[in-house]
């Protein structure tokens, strides 16, 4: 009897081979949104290297190859949604698992309004919607909106929540390509604007 109940519980922990090297490494990527970083340091980073700013964003893709390695592997050896807690839990102890699955927690509950509203500000602005823009109401309502299907996302499991972001990342690389062209065609063209500026 206790075995046939043993026998019927569900395995705990995330099916295997459910997240593959590109999943995590698309997992990666997302996690630093790629336009998103590269619109908000991309000044800075030129105000400090100057030329050698395409180097350094060259660079920065080492770490995150590297992470995406670490998940691969971590997640041949132990399938676990808990990720963080509970591998830097197996690692390191207790202590260090709760603080870095509540670092994580806190920085997407903190992070994640935020960024719900830049990515329906900008899809809207996109779209030709500028008035809803302005308009408060629909923009937190959207907002608010967006944050409850990408949790229903994640509720209804990884793999579902992979392949979405394997969609974003694409489309994120496409919109990338797009600015890098324009932007080199204008300067080869001599159209970028900056003739008019005094210095």
């Amino acid at each position: 009897m206790a075995h046939d109940r043993v026998r019927d519980e569900p395995a705990v922990g995330l099916k295997p081979n459910a997240i593959g090297f590109v999943d995590a490494l698309v997992i990666g990527l997302n996690a630093t949104s790629p336009a998103y970083s590269l619109a908000a340091v991309i000044g800075p980073i030129v105000a400090l290297v100057g030329i050698y700013a395409p180097g350094v964003m060259f660079a920065s893709f080492v770490p995150m190859l590297l992470i995406a390695s670490a998940f691969y592997y971590l997640n041949k050896v132990d399938q676990d949604c808990g990720t963080t807690f509970s591998w830097v839990t197996r690692a390191m102890g207790p202590w260090a698992g709760w603080l870095g699955g509540w670092a994580i927690t806190m920085t997407g509950v903190l992070v994640v309004g935020s960024l719900a509203d830049v990515a329906v500000s900008f899809t809207l602005l996109a779209v030709g919607l500028d008035g809803w823009v302005e308009n408060d109401f629909v923009r937190q309502l959207l907002t608010v909106l967006l944050i409850i299907v990408m949790t229903g996302l994640c509720v209804i499991g990884t793999e579902l929540s992979a392949k979405v972001q394997n969609v974003l990342i694409l489309l994120q690389i496409a919109f990338l390509l797009v600015f890098v062209v324009v932007a080199l065609y204008r300067v080869y063209a001599g159209t970028t604007g900056f003739d008019s500026i005094e210095p």
